[in-house]
């Protein structure tokens, strides 16, 4: 069960991502060319490690091998997403304004934070990856 849910949170976190960058592309053609691609990268990574930062004693557990109770590791996921979600309509939400930079700018932020999200589920499917990161580490 824990494997499910890991892996619907990975996809609810891949999902956020697309409709994101989606989304922003839709506002600003050309987003990801030119001197605009400098601010919808500096906005995707800042949401990247927000969401890391806001998730680390999740990623610490995982990364340590101990893990979380499974009840514990599914209020983390149920706030994660819900987190994806309100940061995702505040950007569909804020085009209203303008100039659409707000909007695009929060886009690409739960972007980020969605991809992470996302990554962080992958580990949960590497398997042995704390044995390799130890064998690594004697040499």
């Amino acid at each position: 069960m824990t494997l499910f849910v890991s892996a619907v949170f990975g996809v609810i976190g891949a999902s956020v991502a697309v409709i994101s960058f989606a989304d922003a592309r839709i506002y600003a053609a050309s987003l990801f060319h030119g001197p605009s691609l400098i601010a919808a990268v500096v906005a995707a990574g800042f949401g990247c490690w927000m969401y890391v930062w806001l998730a680390r004693p999740r990623f610490a557990a995982q990364l340590s091998g101990r893990g979380d109770a499974f009840s514990k590791l599914l209020r983390f996921y149920a706030k994660a997403a819900l987190g994806l979600g309100l940061v995702l309509l505040a950007g569909k939400f804020a085009e209203a304004v303008d100039p659409k930079l707000i909007s695009i700018l929060l886009l690409c932020i739960s972007g980020g934070a969605g991809a992470a999200a996302a990554f962080q589920t992958v580990l949960t499917f590497v398997p042995y990856y704390e044995e390799d990161a130890g064998e690594n580490g004697k040499v």
